[in-house]
Protein backbone atom coordinates (compact mmCIF):
# COMPACT_ATOMS: atom_id res chain seq x y z
CA UNK A 1 0.00 0.00 0.00
CA UNK A 2 1.71 3.09 -0.90
CA UNK A 3 -0.35 7.01 -0.73
CA UNK A 4 1.48 9.84 -1.80
CA UNK A 5 0.76 13.39 -0.24
CA UNK A 6 2.31 16.20 -1.96
CA UNK A 7 3.46 18.36 0.95
CA UNK A 8 2.60 21.78 -0.63
CA UNK A 9 3.45 24.68 0.95
CA UNK A 10 6.70 22.88 2.78
CA UNK A 11 7.69 21.27 -0.79
CA UNK A 12 7.97 17.70 0.65
CA UNK A 13 6.02 14.71 -0.73
CA UNK A 14 5.47 12.11 2.20
CA UNK A 15 4.82 8.41 1.15
CA UNK A 16 2.77 6.21 4.36
CA UNK A 17 3.76 2.25 3.71
CA UNK A 18 2.92 -0.56 5.47
CA UNK A 19 5.13 -0.15 8.46
CA UNK A 20 7.18 -3.24 7.42
CA UNK A 21 8.62 -1.11 4.62
CA UNK A 22 8.90 1.74 7.02
CA UNK A 23 12.81 3.25 7.26
CA UNK A 24 13.28 3.85 10.76
CA UNK A 25 16.24 6.19 9.79
CA UNK A 26 13.44 8.77 7.97
CA UNK A 27 12.36 10.77 10.19
CA UNK A 28 10.13 12.21 7.47
CA UNK A 29 8.12 8.66 7.73
CA UNK A 30 7.15 8.60 11.51
CA UNK A 31 3.87 9.27 12.89
CA UNK A 32 4.86 11.71 15.55
CA UNK A 33 6.84 14.11 12.80
CA UNK A 34 4.01 14.18 10.67
CA UNK A 35 1.42 14.91 12.91
CA UNK A 36 4.42 17.83 14.50
CA UNK A 37 4.40 19.14 10.17
CA UNK A 38 0.74 19.05 10.69
CA UNK A 39 0.07 20.50 13.89
CA UNK A 40 2.84 23.62 13.14
CA UNK A 41 1.02 24.03 9.86
CA UNK A 42 -2.50 24.16 11.27
CA UNK A 43 -0.94 26.17 13.98
CA UNK A 44 0.02 28.84 11.72
CA UNK A 45 -2.95 28.83 9.44
CA UNK A 46 -4.86 29.34 12.74
CA UNK A 47 -2.66 32.39 14.13
CA UNK A 48 -3.32 34.27 10.69
CA UNK A 49 -6.81 33.66 10.86
CA UNK A 50 -7.40 34.51 14.30
CA UNK A 51 -4.95 37.64 14.30
CA UNK A 52 -8.04 39.16 12.67
CA UNK A 53 -9.45 39.61 15.96
CA UNK A 54 -6.18 40.13 18.16
CA UNK A 55 -6.46 36.68 19.75
CA UNK A 56 -3.91 33.98 19.44
CA UNK A 57 -4.42 30.08 19.37
CA UNK A 58 -3.98 29.77 23.15
CA UNK A 59 -6.32 32.20 23.92
CA UNK A 60 -9.11 31.18 21.57
CA UNK A 61 -8.65 27.75 22.99
CA UNK A 62 -9.48 29.32 26.33
CA UNK A 63 -12.68 31.07 25.14
CA UNK A 64 -13.52 28.01 23.57
CA UNK A 65 -13.20 25.75 27.18
CA UNK A 66 -14.97 28.79 28.94
CA UNK A 67 -17.81 28.80 26.21
CA UNK A 68 -18.09 24.54 26.53
CA UNK A 69 -17.82 24.40 30.46
CA UNK A 70 -18.89 27.98 31.61
CA UNK A 71 -16.52 29.87 34.34
CA UNK A 72 -13.75 27.51 35.38
CA UNK A 73 -10.65 27.83 37.99
CA UNK A 74 -8.02 28.66 36.08
CA UNK A 75 -5.99 25.38 37.62
CA UNK A 76 -8.50 23.44 35.67
CA UNK A 77 -8.90 25.27 32.50
CA UNK A 78 -4.42 24.74 32.48
CA UNK A 79 -4.78 21.03 33.05
CA UNK A 80 -7.40 21.08 29.97
CA UNK A 81 -4.82 22.70 27.96
CA UNK A 82 -1.99 20.44 29.27
CA UNK A 83 0.26 24.09 29.79
CA UNK A 84 2.38 25.49 32.69
CA UNK A 85 1.09 27.85 35.61
CA UNK A 86 3.39 30.54 33.91
CA UNK A 87 1.87 29.74 30.33
CA UNK A 88 -1.84 30.14 31.89
CA UNK A 89 -0.69 33.40 33.03
CA UNK A 90 -0.25 34.76 30.58
CA UNK A 91 -2.74 33.67 28.64
CA UNK A 92 -5.16 35.18 31.27
CA UNK A 93 -3.19 38.43 31.25
CA UNK A 94 -3.57 38.92 27.86
CA UNK A 95 -7.79 38.27 27.51
CA UNK A 96 -7.86 40.27 30.78
CA UNK A 97 -6.41 42.65 29.36
CA UNK A 98 -8.77 42.63 25.99
CA UNK A 99 -11.61 42.61 28.30
CA UNK A 100 -12.59 38.93 27.04
CA UNK A 101 -12.45 37.46 30.20
CA UNK A 102 -12.78 38.19 34.02
CA UNK A 103 -11.15 36.68 36.83
CA UNK A 104 -12.24 36.74 40.55
CA UNK A 105 -11.25 35.09 43.64
CA UNK A 106 -13.22 31.83 44.60
CA UNK A 107 -15.81 31.58 46.99
CA UNK A 108 -14.20 28.09 48.08
CA UNK A 109 -11.18 29.13 47.99
CA UNK A 110 -9.64 32.98 47.91
CA UNK A 111 -6.36 31.77 46.62
CA UNK A 112 -8.08 29.81 43.57
CA UNK A 113 -9.22 32.13 40.80
CA UNK A 114 -12.54 31.66 38.98
CA UNK A 115 -12.64 32.71 34.79
CA UNK A 116 -15.26 33.56 32.80
CA UNK A 117 -16.25 35.30 29.82
CA UNK A 118 -17.62 38.72 29.20
CA UNK A 119 -19.68 39.48 26.66
CA UNK A 120 -16.46 40.61 24.31
CA UNK A 121 -15.84 37.04 24.97
CA UNK A 122 -18.99 35.76 23.83
CA UNK A 123 -19.19 37.68 20.70
CA UNK A 124 -15.63 36.60 19.78
CA UNK A 125 -15.93 33.30 19.98
CA UNK A 126 -19.13 32.67 18.12
CA UNK A 127 -17.39 35.05 15.33
CA UNK A 128 -13.88 32.22 15.67
CA UNK A 129 -15.98 29.62 15.72
CA UNK A 130 -17.45 30.38 12.22
CA UNK A 131 -13.93 31.34 10.90
CA UNK A 132 -12.99 27.60 12.12
CA UNK A 133 -15.75 26.20 10.71
CA UNK A 134 -14.47 27.46 7.13
CA UNK A 135 -11.04 26.44 7.91
CA UNK A 136 -11.72 23.00 8.86
CA UNK A 137 -13.67 22.59 5.41
CA UNK A 138 -10.65 23.41 3.83
CA UNK A 139 -8.22 21.34 5.97
CA UNK A 140 -10.90 18.01 5.12
CA UNK A 141 -11.75 18.66 1.47
CA UNK A 142 -11.37 15.46 0.23
CA UNK A 143 -11.94 13.11 2.46
CA UNK A 144 -15.20 11.45 3.64
CA UNK A 145 -17.33 11.97 6.57
CA UNK A 146 -15.92 8.51 7.31
CA UNK A 147 -12.41 9.03 7.39
CA UNK A 148 -12.91 12.26 8.93
CA UNK A 149 -14.78 10.31 12.03
CA UNK A 150 -12.16 7.40 11.99
CA UNK A 151 -9.25 10.23 12.04
CA UNK A 152 -10.73 12.20 15.28
CA UNK A 153 -10.86 8.73 17.00
CA UNK A 154 -7.44 7.93 16.20
CA UNK A 155 -6.51 11.26 17.65
CA UNK A 156 -8.64 10.70 20.47
CA UNK A 157 -7.34 7.29 21.12
CA UNK A 158 -3.21 8.60 20.79
CA UNK A 159 -4.31 12.09 22.89
CA UNK A 160 -5.49 9.43 25.55
CA UNK A 161 -2.71 7.06 25.54
CA UNK A 162 -0.08 10.18 26.11
CA UNK A 163 -2.57 11.85 28.62
CA UNK A 164 -2.18 8.11 30.48
CA UNK A 165 1.66 7.50 29.55
CA UNK A 166 2.34 11.37 31.25
CA UNK A 167 0.27 9.94 34.60
CA UNK A 168 1.79 6.94 34.79
CA UNK A 169 5.48 8.32 34.85
CA UNK A 170 4.23 11.25 36.87
CA UNK A 171 4.76 14.24 34.66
Amino acid sequence: MRIFHNGGSIGKCFFIREVSNLDKNDVEQHLGYQIGVLSHLLQNQYNKLLAKYDVTVAQAKVLFLLVKYGPQLQGDLQQRLYIKASTMNGIIDSLLNKKLIEKEASIDDRRSKVISLTEQGRLIDKQLWKQMENHEQQVFDGFASEEIALMRLWLSKMISNMVDNEKKEGN
